[in-house]
């Protein structure tokens, strides 16, 4: 080395958990005899794409968004070392870059914070935790299929701050960044590894370099810890060969105990839950207790077994052929692999001349369905008068039709009346209710005893479906289904019945049942479905929200 004093630049990202692990670093590098004479450090901040654009995680993952851009920077040579979370460097390297070094690892475990401090064991039911792992999720529903999960952005004290203003009951996060930035904690709500498996490298700060960088590895090398490096190494290795990345829902944590490595995993088990499984390794040979454990499972799961459960969920339609393509066109096909068995079929009903004049001539006309309003659109295309829909979807189908001066109530019939008898203020006005054949409530009899002109027109008719498609009965016998989705009361009757045709209750029970609304819940708990869920609202548009932010 020369006397000349090198500039060293240490690229991180500008959190504060971040900038806390970099301080870290430099401290160890501060510590190595006569580093002063040689070497300074200049530390710059990078904001990277996942800083920049969290929606995108939600679509992608988080597969490089926290360490790409850094990457490239280091291999521009803009700056000559890294620090990382190693939880966020993928599995497979950039082969120009290199980790160089580890600082000993912090406590790798996750920890809980709740409302009145609960322990995990004992939350309240149907509770909402809020996390950013995909593997917590999958850990906690397995545990207790009870609670809600909800996919929480923002770096720690972001969500430190959300769960402080009650936006969630609980959170989960890593310990490490807990204490790294000396944010208080209760023992008692660390959770244990034996159930909740850390991820790999959790807890761990890296450094990587370019690899041909050997003066630089030199350095770095002198803080490395050996115990770390060898727990992280076989975390990486056993990571790198299932195939997994940062957005996985795989658990992997090494220990070194005595003389030996103690390794345990946890990965989805397609339809059970979480599989977990254990070995022990020797300390010399880190790489190959991590590969062994991934031939193990490639050869237990199937070579992809992780690219079949990390990012699709199976999802069962029971809507009518004519109204799918307007849900799966939101749905990321990522995330989900649709599936449909409608529950009814729809067919329409000509009117005679007398209907149709009855129909152009009203005053007002109700809706209570898409269906009524697609069969009846070409009879509206010049009507001018109100138009009232029971929900958002009904107007929108309206709207789309060119059909104006259109109201809406917020999916509930009870509620659609109660805006009737607000806006009509003349009983005498004609009044047509256009519908199924079949209805759940009797609208024109309501609005009848209420006084108001009221005719009703039957515009098509909604049978049940008699059968379940041999390739959906195979998908459920199979547990290979996640989710099933009910949009009306007579769907949900007609899979009951369906249910009891093909005696399929045994098997309801690794699947999540979706409704619309509440009184539809009632009619599918008759079933042994695992977990229920309503959404907020009784329109398409609740139920898109609360697939693509709960269920990813």
């Amino acid at each position: 080395m020369s006397n000349t004093i090198t500039q060293l630049k240490i690229g991180t990202r500008a959190s504060k958990l971040a900038l806390k692990q970099t301080e870290l670093v430099l401290e160890k590098l501060k510590k190595i005899p006569d580093i002063k004479n040689f070497f300074s450090f200049k530390v710059i901040k990078i904001k990277t794409e996942g800083d920049i654009n969290k929606s995108k995680i939600l679509q992608a993952g988080y597969k490089g968004f926290f360490t790409k851009k850094i990457d490239d920077l280091l291999i521009k040579k803009k700056i000559d070392l890294a620090v990382h979370s190693t939880k966020d460097i993928p599995s497979k390297l950039n082969s120009k870059i290199i980790i160089s070094a580890f600082l000993k690892r912090e406590d790798p475990r996750d920890i809980l914070f709740s409302k009145k401090n609960y322990t995990f064991n004992k939350l309240p039911k149907n509770i909402t935790i809020g996390t950013s792992s995909i593997r917590r999720k999958k850990q906690i529903l397995n545990l207790r299929p009870d609670l809600n999960v909800s996919h929480m952005r923002g770096n720690v004290e972001t969500r430190i701050k959300k769960f402080k203003k009650n936006k969630y009951y609980a959170i989960m996060l890593a310990l490490a960044g807990i204490k790294r930035l000396g944010i208080s904690y209760k023992k008692k709500n660390i959770l244990n590894t034996s159930t909740f498996v850390p991820a790999g490298g959790q807890g761990a700060i890296a450094i990587t370099i370019r690899k041909k960088s050997s003066v630089i590895n030199n350095l770095i090398k002198k803080i490395n810890n050996i115990k770390t490096e060898i727990e992280i190494k076989t975390e990486r290795k056993f990571l790198e060969k299932i195939n997994a990345n940062c957005d996985s829902p795989v658990g992997a944590y090494a220990k070194i105990i005595k003389n030996s490595i103690n390794f345990l995993v946890s990965v989805p088990n397609y339809g059970n839950g979480m599989f977990t499984y254990k070995l022990k390794g020797k300390t010399d040979k880190p790489e190959i207790l991590g590969i062994e454990v991934a031939n193990f499972l490639k050869k237990k799961f199937g070579k992809n077994f992780l690219k079949e459960t990390n990012y699709k969920k199976t999802l069962l339609l029971t809507r009518p052929k004519n109204q799918l393509n307007e849900i799966k066109k939101y749905i990321n096909p990522k995330n989900f692999k649709i599936l449909s068995n409608p529950m009814l079929e729809i067919q329409s009903i000509k009117l005679n001349k007398n209907k149709i004049r009855c129909i152009r001539s009203a005053d007002t006309i109700i809706f209570t369905s898409s269906n009524a309003v697609e069969f009846s659109k070409n009879y509206l295309k010049s009507f001018k008068n109100k138009v009232f829909c029971v929900g958002k979807d009904t107007k929108k189908t309206c709207l789309k039709n060119n059909i104006k001066n259109v109201f809406s109530a917020n999916g509930n019939v009870l509620n659609l009346i109660k805006m009737i008898k607000e806006k009509i203020k003349n009983k005498k006005d004609k009044l047509v209710y256009i519908s199924a054949k079949q209805t759940a409530v009797n609208l024109e009899s309501i609005l009848k005893l209420k006084k108001f002109n009221i005719k009703k027109i039957v515009i098509y008719e909604s049978n049940k479906v008699q059968i379940i498609n041999k390739s959906i009965l195979k998908v459920i016998r199979s547990n290979q289904l996640n989710f099933i989705s009910f949009f009306s009361k007579r769907t949900a009757h007609a899979f009951n019945n369906l249910i009891l045709k093909y005696k399929l209750n045994k098997y309801l029970n690794s699947i999540e049942c979706i409704s619309l609304s509440k009184e539809i819940e009632k009619i599918v708990k008759e079933n042994n479905f695992r977990k229920y869920y309503v959404c907020t609202n009784s329109d398409r548009e609740s139920f898109l929200k609360f697939i693509n932010q709960n269920l990813v």
